[in-house]
């Protein structure tokens, strides 16, 4: 075998095998993180993100819960992305979640979330409801239901403009900036998202079920320290 293809192979041994470290990634000139695995599509992969999975690491990946202490310096990250994972943590964990995230982010830098608004009628009509008609488990998002209770995976809490405004109220964040949700009546609020900064999938931009008519899928909003 000719030397450069050793070399080529050993490159991406070194590349299949390699695991990321907060220690690796703390040297990088610009650090942003993804919580929960990058999705494998280039509107992901070029924005330069750095994952961060409860299952598994690799090259762009740390294995990291989300709801515990970051061994990261105060001030070191230049963005932060939760999209579709924040409904998988209770609720009540939340506080502590979004002040961790801020400890970390630089000065003006931003959170970016996106979860999904229940009163999209996407997610509306597929959920099972209890006897008052709240709904108690959305069997697209994962997991199961059995006996009052959630496991597996599932979402624990079902997004709403008031319940994600109530955790943002309360979050050291000097400003908040929401673009998409539904308000208080049911009606949709849209507005423009620069996508250079994270790129989210599940919007109207994006995606073809609430493309006619136009309306919110998710609510998507900035936290910006």
């Amino acid at each position: 075998m000719e030397l450069t293809w050793r070399k080529r192979l050993w490159k991406l041994g070194d590349t299949l095998f390699h695991k990321m470290t907060f220690a690796e990634a703390a040297t990088f000139n610009v650090l942003r993180l993804y919580a929960g695995d990058i999705p494998a599509v280039p509107l992901y992969e070029n924005q330069g993100f750095i994952g961060l999975s409860i299952k598994q690491a690799d090259w762009n990946t740390i294995k990291h819960d989300i709801t515990r202490p970051y061994p990261l310096k105060d001030n070191s990250v230049d963005f932060y992305q939760a999209e579709d994972v924040l409904e998988h943590i209770p609720y009540e964990a939340l506080p502590a979640v979004l002040a961790e995230v801020y400890r970390i982010l630089k000065p003006g830098a931003r959170m970016r979330i996106s979860v999904p608004d229940y009163r999209c009628d996407v997610y509306a009509n597929r959920c099972q409801r209890d006897s008052a008609g709240n709904i108690v488990f959305d069997p697209d998002g994962g997991g199961w239901y059995r006996d009052g209770k959630l496991g597996g995976g599932a979402h624990l809490w079902f997004p709403l403009w008031e319940n994600v405004k109530a955790l943002t109220d309360q979050s050291p964040f000097a400003k908040v900036e929401f673009y998409h949700y539904y308000d208080e009546n049911g009606n949709s609020v849209t507005r423009p998202i620069d996508y250079t900064l994270g790129y989210v999938d599940r919007t109207p931009d994006h995606d073809k079920r609430v493309q006619d008519p136009y309306r919110a899928l998710s609510i998507v909003v900035d936290l910006i320290k």
